[in-house]
């Protein structure tokens, strides 16, 4: 079939249209577009982006004679290839860009054309009308606007979705709170940590009735969704699934079943590689329709599985599980990425240190804990602390500033020299918070 003709069997329409034209599309239909839409990628991208057409000439793959992601064998593009050379994967002149943590310290940057910011805003707005926003919503979006995402494209998805809203960022839950009768707000969405602390305050003084809470950037503790929906008289909670380098969302929550989320397949080629026993593998995913920076297999390093059968909501299509875990060192936890290196700078500017130092992530009730475990003589514990808070500001400033918002508590165990390495390799970050856990992390 001709390209233009499958374009005009895909057009543009609007967000409530996508939405139901997505859910009414037979799979095996979908699945034509997408592995269509995969290899007009792959040709793409070998064509115009240096990255591509280097390791695909190395590799001796020829991409006319590409159809699946297993014709790529063991290729992947990973996110170490994104910190290195970002230029590389460029087909012509970006418009934006954000960055993205990466687990060595150093930001990957990811950039978009204006057309694709307004198309992943549309996408976005396609997934949030099947979750049930809808316009006469009102929404409060408190995700972060700084070098992230998250904050612009959920603003460019409420515009598309023509819902009336409020881009707060990441403010203190207090500033958002505090409006949410004067303005009538019936939908909030941020950081999952950022909505325990909106619910607490809504606990200690009162809840207004609202319709959603929505989360996204990292994963809801599973005690949580029946507590605020306790606060919240009728609130539904949801959660999204998305990241910088996804440039969308790639997975929503349309209804109650909270173990996982619904896929969008039409936008995205993902699959689950290396899986074990019980299913569980890395997600690795293709972007669909993107052109400027295009990632073909990229290496999510988080850890899900397809659920299996259809949702009990009715709703076609793949589903994938709640995250498991991570498969390198990085934790996302406190409303933020974190990694080795970032506490090995904060410490290594202690004196009286020794290199032997933990930081374990831990819930109390819904609490996020972060205790910092630290190795050096007897000495007071209070002015410790303050010094490692102090070269925390100066070093992370975001990082304490979610402190400061009470979005967690950070707390120090000091031992003796000598105690805390129990074996030859030390787990510099401990993720406590989730009952799995995921061999590699």
């Amino acid at each position: 079939m001709p390209s233009k003709l499958i374009e005009f069997c895909l057009p543009r329409p609007g967000p409530e249209m996508l939405a139901k034209l997505h859910q009414a599309v037979p799979e095996t239909l979908l699945d034509f577009f997408r592995r269509w839409r995969f290899r007009q990628t792959v040709r793409w991208a070998a064509t115009h982006c240096r990255f591509y057409r280097d390791a695909f000439r190395r590799r001796g793959i020829d991409p006319a004679q590409v159809r699946t992601p297993t014709d790529l064998g063991d290729f992947y593009t990973t996110p170490e290839d994104l910190a290195t050379d970002p230029a590389s994967f460029l087909s012509g002149e970006p418009a934006i860009v954000f960055e993205s943590s990466g687990t060595s310290g150093r930001n990957k940057q990811v950039y978009y054309s204006w057309r694709e910011l307004e198309q992943m805003g549309r996408m976005m707005a396609a997934g949030l009308y099947t979750m049930g926003v809808n316009r006469g919503d009102r929404v409060a979006n408190a995700f972060d606007f700084s070098m992230w995402i998250p904050g612009l494209l959920t603003h460019n998805a409420l515009m598309a979705a023509g819902v009336f809203s409020m881009a707060f960022g990441k403010v203190d839950p207090t500033e958002v709170y505090r409006r949410l009768r004067s303005y009538r707000f019936n939908v909030v969405m941020g950081e999952p940590t950022w909505l325990i602390r909106l619910t607490e305050l809504a606990e200690q003084h009162g809840a207004v009735p609202l319709k959603m809470l929505i989360g996204g950037a990292e994963e809801m503790p599973r005690d949580a969704f029946a507590w605020m929906a306790r606060v919240w008289p009728g609130v539904a909670v949801r959660m999204c699934y998305g990241s910088v380098e996804l440039g969308g969302t790639l997975g929503y929550q349309p209804c109650a079943a909270n173990d996982g989320y619904h896929v969008d397949d039409l936008d995205f080629y993902p699959e689950i590689v290396e899986p074990d026993a019980e299913g569980y593998g890395e997600l690795v995913y293709t972007t669909l329709t993107r052109r400027l920076m295009p990632l073909i297999r990229y290496r999510s390093r988080d850890v899900s599985r397809w659920l299996p059968g259809r949702c009990a909501c009715g709703l076609a299509g793949r589903r994938m599980s709640r995250l498991r875990g991570r498969r390198d060192e990085m934790v996302v936890a406190s409303g933020g990425n974190l990694y080795p290196l970032m506490f090995e700078n904060i410490l290594g500017r202690v004196a009286g240190l020794t290199h032997d130092w933990q930081v374990v992530f831990r819930l109390e009730a819904l609490r996020e804990i972060m205790e910092i475990h630290v190795e050096c003589p007897p000495r007071e514990m209070s002015p410790l602390y303050q010094e490692i808070a102090a070269q925390a500001s100066e070093q992370y400033p975001d990082l304490m500033k979610n402190l400061a918002l009470g979005i967690f508590q950070m707390r120090l165990q000091v031992h003796a020299p000598g105690t805390l390495r129990r074996g030859r390799k030390l787990q510099r970050l401990l993720d406590l918070r989730h009952s799995a856990t995921v061999d590699g992390t």
